[in-house]
């Protein structure tokens, strides 16, 4: 079945807006512990010291999560969408991940359940192992 090559920004925008909703979280949570403590950011001017310094880093570590395996995705939809080999597999395939990452996200920026958050994360790189597997078989079938 041929699908528009162009569906599948849909994942990749919704990812982004993902991205900025952490960054606005991770934003406001930090402004409210360093006026909570009274702190000046120049005290926490290295990752290390602002561990130290912040009792509450879930947003913030869930946004550096978002430039990791996340980088993977990207390349993936990129590949697909230049090589106009999208299938409806492939796009479903990213769709998931994305909600996948959504509820990691939200897990880790709220109650920060361990177990849950590994599950999903385990989920997800499964869904992006998948995603690639499918643009390789479609690359393989070009050939």
């Amino acid at each position: 079945m041929s699908v528009n090559p162009l569906a599948i920004w849909g994942p990749v925008f919704a990812m982004m807006i993902l991205v900025l909703v952490v960054t606005v979280l991770t934003f406001r949570e930090r402004v409210r512990q360093f006026k909570a403590m009274r702190l000046h950011p120049q005290k926490v001017s290295t990752r290390g010291e602002f561990a130290a310094a912040l009792k509450d880093t879930r947003c913030a570590d869930n946004f550096a999560n978002l430039f990791e395996t996340p980088v993977m995705f990207y390349v993936a939809c990129i590949g697909l969408f230049v090589t106009q080999t999208l299938s409806l597999g492939a796009l479903c395939l990213a769709w998931v991940y994305v909600l996948l990452r959504v509820g990691h996200s939200a897990v880790q920026c709220g109650r920060n359940g361990v177990l849950q958050r590994f599950k999903l994360f385990a989920a997800s790189l499964l869904v992006l192992l998948g995603l690639w597997a499918a643009w390789g078989w479609s690359l393989w079938q070009l050939r």
